[in-house]
């Protein structure tokens, strides 16, 4: 029972494999150049199996001239209609003899063939890298515009390694197989017409030379069938040593502050190992397989000798025919012998293709109703009505949350790790949508707006912001369209970052290191509100944006953030109550439920949690926790 669920899993599997190579080819035969390709390759092949006959007919009329026969025995067939009235042209208006004239005719077509040939591969093995390039950068090009717009949900789920992994190597296999296993299997072509030609030289030596091909197949088919479960989990594997990888370059301050080199080695040699031990299992699976394959070609050969050296001797075939037998079966036996290298690189591009596709077609949980409308003229209201949310709808992490914020008022909201402070200014802007409830903005539900310009209004300080590894007024500008470079400088000022900007090598042009390193918290902060500035929203989120700086920073920041609250409508995170003197409202959170909300009076007096957390933080208690 078991066996024969494993057996309609793996074929299954298969399917699905088809399934994404059929979606694979579809990018490559989109493309004018697959189609050039095409046609040079049937082309090139035809041509490529007619020389094999030429040098068959060469070595007959050798024989015939060696052996004195008359100039009306030389030549014969198609290749003798077209190339006997040249020898006979050069017979008679050259004066030289027929008989080698006729060999040098047939030499010197050969020839010209062989370089038609070359020329032709030139193009197609140039026409292949072109299609190749072309497929993998439309793939990497929609697989970013997916992840670009996937919800916040998705990345919850899913390892930066692994993506990376996807769009670098994984479509590199592609290319790979477009770029040589797709010409091979074009060339595969190159059997029908061999096979025509070998009928028409001898039908019997054909027939008994066919017998060997399937089995030939059938040991290419038995290949990739084992094969493609160790490719998918070798891709799988990749994506792990990449993710392991990505992680302690990100965390490499956290390993060696702890001093977990060794234990962090330890952890990629196993990734390695795995890795390792998998190529080990393709590798016997191709040292069984392919010599296996190649005996059955050599015992193919081996048949045409004998059955065909028999026929020579009992003049029921000529030694040229036979020649061209041997090498035609040779022209058939190439490609059919690297069905085994494209099978390979076949499960390796659909496996990798596979992992790119789940990737494109994962489901984007946030998305815009079909008749939803543009945010306009927004004047900054904000309304939560008994909202539910979790990341998993078993677990809520916020619990019949009700708010009313009015346009240009400021509401703090305070708690402790966990509350859910972070998960009610991410449904704002819809990176998460709620489980239940209505969030309304200007009395609209915000899942009624487009995303996009929903999203155009809100601006956003992170407790940690994100600095792009660009210049100075690139990051302030970012997201606005054509900035000039005037109201930069102004957003950079009112952000009091602009004269430490000044005092940079090249101003506002100077490059900054990856993400900001080479900036400290407090500067990082004031390019993350000279953005905010820019931007210029009605709607305002400081998510505990002064958390990881000092005392002296903290002010600075303020002073900065006093100009990015007016005329706004603000949320602030916060765990720090000096970052909430401007508020008009605080709301309290413990465990997901506004456990308080009023002004600071109202919440001092009710002596629950603000109160406590307002007397350990400022050491000031009883009366003097009113004022």
């Amino acid at each position: 029972m078991k066996s024969g669920s494993g057996t309609g899993l793996l074929d299954r599997l298969l399917f699905n494999q088809l399934r994404h190579f059929r979606r694979m080819m579809s990018y490559a035969t989109s493309t004018w150049q697959f189609k050039v390709v095409v046609i040079l390759v049937i082309l090139s092949t035809v041509l490529d199996a007619i020389i094999p006959t030429m040098i068959g007919n060469i070595v007959d009329l050798i024989g015939k001239v060696a052996s004195g026969g008359g100039s009306a025995t030389l030549g014969g067939g198609l290749l003798g209609r077209l190339l006997i009235p040249i020898a006979r042209w050069s017979y008679y208006h050259l004066g030289y003899d027929l008989r080698y004239s006729t060999i040098s005719v047939y030499v010197l077509a050969s020839v010209a063939l062989a370089v038609a040939v070359a020329l032709l591969n030139i193009l197609v093995r140039y026409g292949c890298t072109q299609i190749s390039q072309r497929v993998s950068y439309s793939m990497r090009r929609d697989m970013y515009t997916s992840l670009l717009e996937q919800s916040f949900s998705f990345y919850d789920k899913q390892r930066t390694g692994q993506l990376m992994a996807r769009a670098t190597n994984d479509i590199e296999q592609v290319g790979q197989f477009l770029d040589t296993g797709l010409r091979m299997i074009i060339q595969f072509t190159l059997v029908i017409a061999v096979i025509w030609i070998l009928v028409s030289i001898n039908l019997n030596l054909t027939i008994l030379t066919l017998v060997t091909m399937p089995f030939v197949l059938l040991t290419i088919l038995l290949f990739g069938r084992k094969s493609y479960p160790w490719t998918r989990k070798q891709r799988q594997q990749y994506g792990e040593i990449t993710g392991a990888f990505q992680e302690n370059l990100a965390g490499v301050k956290v390993v060696r502050g702890f001093s977990q080199e060794e234990q962090e080695e330890m952890k990629m040699d196993k990734y390695i190992e795995n890795y390792f031990q998998l190529h080990l299992r393709q590798a016997k699976l191709r040292a069984l397989f392919l010599p296996l394959s190649l005996m059955i070609t050599s015992i193919g050969l081996l048949l045409i000798l004998w059955y065909g050296g028999n026929q020579v001797i009992a003049g029921a075939l000529s030694v040229g025919s036979l020649v061209s037998f041997y090498l035609l079966i040779n022209r058939i036996n190439a490609p059919v012998r690297q069905m085994g290298l494209v099978s390979n690189l076949f499960l390796r591009a659909n496996a990798a293709s596979g992992r790119v596709f789940e990737t494109m077609d994962s489901s984007v949980a946030v998305i815009d109703k079909p008749d939803a409308k543009d945010l306009k003229n927004l004047s900054g209201r904000l309304q939560f009505d008994h909202v539910y949310f979790g990341y998993d709808k078993s677990t809520p992490v916020l619990k019949d949350i009700c708010l009313n914020i009015e346009p240009g008022a400021t509401l703090a909201i305070l708690g402790a790790t966990g509350s859910g402070k972070s998960s009610i200014i991410n449904l704002i802007p819809r990176f998460y949508d709620v489980t239940s409830g209505v969030i309304r903005v200007d009395g609209v539900d915000v899942r009624d707006y487009t995303v996009k310009s929903l999203r155009e209004h809100i601006g956003i300080v992170r407790q940690d912001p994100f600095i792009f590894s660009t210049t100075f007024k690139e990051n302030i500008a970012y997201g606005v369209e054509n900035p000039k470079v005037k109201d930069v400088e102004d957003a950079a000022k009112r952000a009091k970052i602009h004269d430490f900007i000044k005092s940079t090598p090249k101003g506002y042009d100077t490059e900054i290191g990856e993400r900001g390193v080479t900036l400290s918290g407090g500067q990082r902060q004031r390019i993350a509100i000279a953005r905010a500035l820019l931007k210029n929203p009605k709607i305002l989120i400081l998510d505990d944006s002064t958390s990881s700086v000092d005392m002296q920073t903290e002010h600075e920041i303020q002073e900065s953030l006093d100009v990015l609250l007016e005329n706004r409508t603000t949320l602030i995170i916060t765990q720090r109550l000096s970052s909430i003197k401007k508020a008009d409202f605080i709301v309290v959170l413990d465990q997901g439920v506004v456990a308080e909300e009023g002004t600071h009076e109202q919440l001092i007096l009710l002596n629950g949690l603000y109160r406590k957390l307002y007397e350990t933080q400022t050491g000031i208690s009883g009366e003097g926790a009113k004022n």
